[in-house]
């Protein structure tokens, strides 16, 4: 459907929509997303830790895209996305020694967020077992993870991170990245694995 030919006068919205759900999806991407509850969090949980916290949270997210982008552009991945279920096997491992980490550096001036981070490896590992047989949205699983858990930080960046949700739906499947029901599996994933940090964390 996305590749059909352009009809009358549907051709520049087409472009000019794909291109608006691209800035979307760049806009509400994982690494931002996250950066984003990690200043919330510590802001909240461990206010001297903020420094630390930049810190990590920085070097975490560089090394996560020159890994992207290495595998780009040598050809591996065929967007930054790693659109392919065949691609995400190895995103998976990366993010996950990335956040372990993550976990290493936090566990001490910022050990509040710890439990936010074995949360999130939790969740990537459910993704990446159910990989097997869906390619679940992990833009939507990200926000719906930091909407989720924003609410009982800083409720209205909790419900703004809510009310994005049908926007970034909309821009995966504009931009032919996922199925609806890739984005829908995503966005239950992040809800679930927030709500259960809710819970344990107490």
């Amino acid at each position: 459907m996305l590749n059909r030919s352009p009809r009358e006068p549907g051709a520049a919205p087409t472009t000019a929509g794909r291109a608006f759900a691209r800035w979307v999806s760049i806009g509400l991407h994982p690494f931002a997303v996250f950066i984003a509850l990690t200043l919330v969090s510590v802001r909240v949980l461990a206010p001297q830790a903020l420094g630390h916290a930049l810190i990590g949270v920085s070097a975490a997210v560089l090394a996560c895209w020159a890994f992207v982008l290495q595998r780009r552009r040598a050809g591996h991945w065929s967007t930054v996305d790693a659109s392919k279920a065949s691609e995400r096997p190895v995103l998976y491992a990366v993010l996950l020694a990335i956040l372990a980490i993550c976990w290493w550096w936090m566990r001490g001036q910022a050990a509040p967020l710890a439990q936010g981070i074995v949360a999130v490896a939790a969740m990537l590992v459910a993704a990446a077992v159910l990989n097997r047989w869906i390619k679940l949205s992990l833009h939507m699983a990200s926000l719906a993870f930091a909407a989720v858990s924003l609410l009982a930080l800083w409720r209205v960046a909790g419900i703004a991170a809510i009310c994005a949700l049908p926007l970034l739906a909309w821009a995966r499947l504009r931009m032919a990245r996922h199925t609806p029901a890739e984005v829908i599996g995503g966005t239950v994933l992040g809800a679930v694995f927030a709500l259960a940090l809710r819970v344990w964390a107490g």
